[in-house]
């Protein structure tokens, strides 16, 4: 395969990887530093984005080591994350749902934490849809937005 697209996916699974604590942890840094607290819908839209980050992760470093020539790591994943779906979509569904119990209960008040959780439910439902459905990125090279004009867009497992 490409010497190109091995580099690039070198680095690509790594920063899926980062963005599992990044992408997070930003949100509670903010959300403390905003004199936020805890709730339980934003715990869940955590473990909403946190999830499919994770199967990105596993995703991307599988397909790199197909391209190395480990074939065997990338069948032993593949199936696995396929079967990840079904709990990727029910924890988005329970965050979107405590979000709006939260956002109903709030009265019209936008706690740190109520905002928080909502952003991080939309993202996580957007990066469900970019792994089992439609490849929503297309802005990381060239190639992807190329294909992305195409009409020609792959879904990734």
């Amino acid at each position: 395969m490409s010497v190109r697209l091995t580099k690039r996916l070198r680095w690509y699974w790594q920063m899926e990887a980062s963005n599992v604590l990044i992408v997070p942890g930003a949100a509670g840094v903010l959300v403390w530093a905003a004199g936020g607290a805890g709730s339980i819908a934003l715990v869940l839209s955590i473990a909403a984005i946190a999830t499919p980050l994770v199967i990105g992760t596993l995703y991307w470093r599988a397909v790199l080591h197909r391209l190395e020539g480990a074939v065997a790591v990338f069948a032993y994943w593949i199936p696995r994350l396929a079967a990840a779906e079904a709990f990727a979509i029910l924890l988005v569904g329970a965050a979107a749902f405590t979000c709006a119990a939260d956002i109903v209960l709030a009265g019209g008040r936008w706690t740190p934490e109520l905002i928080a959780a909502v952003v991080l439910t939309a993202l996580a439902a957007l990066e469900y849809v970019n792994y089992f459905h439609v490849q929503l990125q297309h802005f990381d090279n060239r190639a992807d937005f190329n294909r992305l004009l195409s009409g020609r867009v792959r879904i990734p497992l």
